[in-house]
């Protein structure tokens, strides 16, 4: 490969780089607008209803809070939670 082909190369790479970069940055800026969209459209994926809404389901359950961890960290074994 001529140097000057090299050359070439190198500049169709900074170009890219460049193009990568700007659409890396657009793309975290239309994540953000995406996900502070979706809180508004879903608050109940908002961490602190979710926090809330588990905490009154163990309020009103009676059960331990050790008893409701233990469940739920058993969770893909709930058939044989139960027995």
């Amino acid at each position: 490969m001529t140097k000057e082909e090299m050359a070439a190369l190198d500049k169709e790479i900074a170009a890219l780089e460049e193009k990568v970069a700007q659409a890396h940055s657009t793309y975290d800026v239309l994540v953000d607008q995406l996900h502070a969209l979706l809180m508004k459209r879903y608050p109940e994926r908002q961490e602190k209803a979710i926090k809330n809404r588990l905490y009154e389901a163990y309020r009103k359950s009676g059960k331990s809070l050790d008893f409701i961890i233990d469940f739920m960290e058993h969770a893909d074994n709930e058939d044989d939670y139960w027995n």
